[in-house]
């Protein structure tokens, strides 16, 4: 347990980069979002809020409220995936309309929509599983912490990449989301090997949250194939 006394704290850090780095396109725009949207965001930010609380309940010693917060967190951890699942083919579909209207957009333009398609998928099913493997190995405190913890690295690459966002519009240096994906996926993984490191564990759940967020290397690749551009267009849409 003297293990985990600060995991509370620590994971503030990514929640409040998170709530920063949607702030503008989310939180600011909160009555202009459509309703697929807000599930979305308000049970991320939910479930980033619980991943906090949760640890520091066992803190304080309160495990009947942390059962039972765990048992919203599962239905929580249903809506993240299931909404974040339902973004897939809204990117598809916003891809076509570039490329149909000629509009290009220079933050997220076709190649990276239907590139990442595939990174979230993984990452989604990524974030699902660990959620599973905790209540797994609820009766196990290592266990039950890495899988937990791993699942806020399986969704963090979209919030640092929206932040990283901020100084290249302070700039002018505007880039697509592909290379700000590139360039913050060290932050995470060099995170995860710290955390490695720190606990002296190579656990299953961080090597899992590592291997995925390699992922995101390959979304430009993925996005200018054509043969995953068709693939992904039937297997996201009715196409």
């Amino acid at each position: 347990m003297e293990q985990y006394k600060n995991a509370h704290k620590w994971l503030i850090i990514p929640f409040v980069i998170t709530v920063v780095a949607f702030f503008p396109s989310y939180y600011m725009r909160f009555t202009d979002a459509h309703w697929g949207l807000h599930i979305h965001g308000i049970s991320a930010t939910l479930w980033y809020m619980l991943v906090i609380y949760q640890p520091y309940l066992i803190q304080k010693k309160n495990i009947q409220r942390h059962r039972l917060f765990g048992m919203f967190g599962l239905f929580l951890a249903g809506l993240v995936a299931a909404s974040a699942l339902t973004m897939i083919p809204g990117n598809i579909a916003g891809a076509e309309r570039q490329l149909t209207s000629g509009d290009i957009s220079p933050i997220a333009p076709p190649f990276f929509l239907y590139g990442v398609s595939l990174y979230d998928l993984i990452a989604i099913l990524g974030f699902s599983v660990s959620v599973m493997m905790a209540i797994k190995h609820a009766k196990s405190l290592h266990d039950h912490v890495m899988w937990m913890i791993s699942t806020v690295f399986w969704v963090f690459m979209p919030a640092l990449a929206r932040l990283a966002l901020f100084p290249m519009f302070a700039s002018g240096n505007i880039t697509h989301f592909a290379n700000l994906a590139m360039i913050v996926t060290p932050l995470i993984l060099l995170s995860i090997l710290v955390i490695m490191y720190r606990l002296k564990s190579y656990h299953p759940a961080l090597i899992a949250a590592f291997a995925g967020n390699l992922l995101s290397y390959i979304i430009v690749p993925l996005g200018m194939s054509k043969w995953w551009v068709a693939f992904a267009t039937i297997l996201f849409t009715s196409k």
